[in-house]
């Protein structure tokens, strides 16, 4: 039995962590960017101390009307102030808890913009070496953030997607596309097998593209997986793998 850490985005008002926080390894936490508040803060961290799930931050461009899914023009002082006060804001619930700050991973198209964007991307490395140099970072497995925070000796879990489609690039296809998404069980436990045991993943163009990931996401807002979640559990058992 292989035994994976499997990652969900959580506290965004999906209603869904007592559902799958028994199944999960890690979590990441809303913290105000595109969405969330002490309360959904410290709601999610409860149910994560129950049932032993490590903790991260999720921060995001502010932006809730858009979900943070959306490039939002930023200088490097609006990112570095931004991020760090959102991160403030779960350290604080966290610390009331007697909870540490496991990793942190940004959010939607913030996500994209500092794991691609060599701005974006010079002024993580740098906000991480000031503020967080010890805490790992969940990163896209194979991108140029990857690659900046190795060269700089931080520590980083790489990152893929259980449940959303690549292009040939490694890059994810757009929610904007219809097949963006992988909402079948059966598919995304076939896709998550292949990225564990072959290392590689089918893109939309029908090739196989290497991916060599430490950590695998299924997002909260997947809702068509999440109510099946138990199933997704029993089906990646079957193929020998386990989460832990």
């Amino acid at each position: 039995m292989v035994t994976i850490d499997v990652n969900m985005d959580l506290g965004e008002g999906m209603n869904i962590e007592q559902q799958v926080m028994p199944f999960i390894s890690s979590c990441n936490v809303a913290c105000g960017g595109h969405y969330g508040d002490y309360n959904s803060i410290r709601s999610t961290l409860l149910l994560a101390q129950k049932y032993g799930v490590h903790i991260g931050a999720h921060p995001s461009f502010e932006d809730k009307k858009n979900f943070g899914r959306v490039h939002l023009e930023w200088h490097e002082l609006r990112f570095r102030e931004s991020v760090s006060r959102q991160i403030q804001l779960f350290q604080d619930v966290a610390a009331e808890l007697g909870m540490v700050m496991h990793h942190i991973k940004m959010h939607g198209a913030l996500y994209h913009a500092t794991a691609h964007h060599p701005e974006f991307v010079n002024w993580t490395i740098q906000w991480i070496k000031d503020e967080y140099p010890i805490i790992p970072l969940y990163v896209p497995a194979g991108s140029l953030l990857e690659q900046e925070m190795n060269n700089n000796g931080l520590t980083t879990y790489q990152e893929a997607f259980a449940d959303r489609r690549y292009h040939d690039s490694g890059q994810l296809v757009s929610r904007h596309d219809s097949n963006a998404v992988i909402q079948d069980i059966l598919k995304l436990v076939n896709q998550l097998s292949i990225m564990v045991y072959e290392k590689k993943v089918t893109s939309v163009e029908e090739h196989a593209i290497p991916i060599h990931a430490t950590t695998y996401c299924v997002h909260g807002d997947n809702l068509n997986i999440v109510h099946q979640f138990d199933q997704v559990i029993a089906a990646l058992k079957l193929n020998g793998i386990q989460i832990g």
